[in-house]
């Protein structure tokens, strides 16, 4: 049985012009998509989707209606690390992707020797000149097997189907344009974030979770907002350090101050006794 759907949780981080965001979780009608248009500072905006699980209709309307707004503000939306449930919404809703780009999606993998599941991230442009798109050879994680038997787990013709082949071209030109025009830096921070399969904290099926980001691990002179705890009845997302910090400092001043109390009460009752 499947567990539990996480609360929906939105990541933002600005490095030089680019605004890096997570989303995770179930984009619902509880999303706080709109409430983040003014922390988005950058022009061109990075989207990871790797943590997200479910997505409704109200989620669906809020998210095409949230980018009509990013683009409209003169944003270039990138989408890399489509989860599963994304690609399905791409492929089921023409306008979902608006005008923003492509870049990487994770597809399902399947071992029946193993019988083990796991989800291989891939990149758009290596599907470039291929008239018909078919999921490339992929090897499972920690696979001894010679020769591994991970095969792909779905429907090739309807899992790519959103893979834009026209004239053998499956993707947009303007990418590889944007991409070129970013500073050594953040080029180098996209890639990280686009190559790795599996984040710390993810479970042991290989789906991608949302416990570490890479790019919100950045500089001092970066701006990092977490909006999930937001959320409208959500769930509060794990503590983070500084968290625990603040937390511990509370804790500790509190103690210091019932320990002054105790002492000034003990002195005052023998001060009172010694006076009868």
């Amino acid at each position: 049985m499947p567990g539990p759907m996480s609360r929906f949780f939105l990541g933002i981080n600005t490095v030089e012009d680019v605004s890096f965001l997570k989303v995770s979780g179930t984009v619902d009608e509880d999303n706080t998509l709109a409430g983040s248009l003014k922390k988005i500072e950058g022009r061109t905006v990075v989207i990871d989707l790797s943590g997200v699980e479910r997505i409704n209709s109200c989620g669906v309307r809020d998210w095409v209606n949230w980018l009509n707004d990013l683009e409209a503000a003169g944003k270039q939306v990138v989408l890399v690390r489509c989860s599963p449930c994304i690609v399905t919404q791409i492929n089921l809703v023409h306008n979902f992707t608006g005008r923003g780009l492509v870049k990487s999606f994770f597809a399902p993998y399947y071992c029946g020797k193993c019988d083990k599941e796991q989800l291989k991230l891939l990149q758009v442009e290596a599907f470039a000149g291929n008239t018909h798109a078919r999921a490339p050879d992929c090897r499972a994680d920690a696979c001894q097997n010679v020769p591994c038997e991970l095969q792909f787990d779905d429907i090739e013709e309807s899992y790519f189907a959103f893979l834009p082949r026209s004239g053998g071209k499956v993707m947009d030109e303007k990418l590889p344009k944007l991409i070129d025009s970013l500073s050594p830096s953040i080029k180098d921070r996209i890639k990280r974030l686009d190559t790795v399969e599996q984040i710390s904290g993810e479970n042991s099926g290989g789906a991608p979770g949302s416990a570490q980001y890479s790019p919100l691990t950045v500089t001092s002179t970066s701006l990092s907002v977490n909006l999930g705890r937001q959320s409208i009845g959500g769930a509060m997302p794990p503590p983070t350090d500084l968290d625990r910090a603040r937390t511990g400092g509370t804790f500790r001043g509190l103690m210091a101050a019932a320990a002054v109390l105790v002492v000034a009460i003990v002195a005052y009752v023998f001060f009172y006794l010694g006076g009868q």
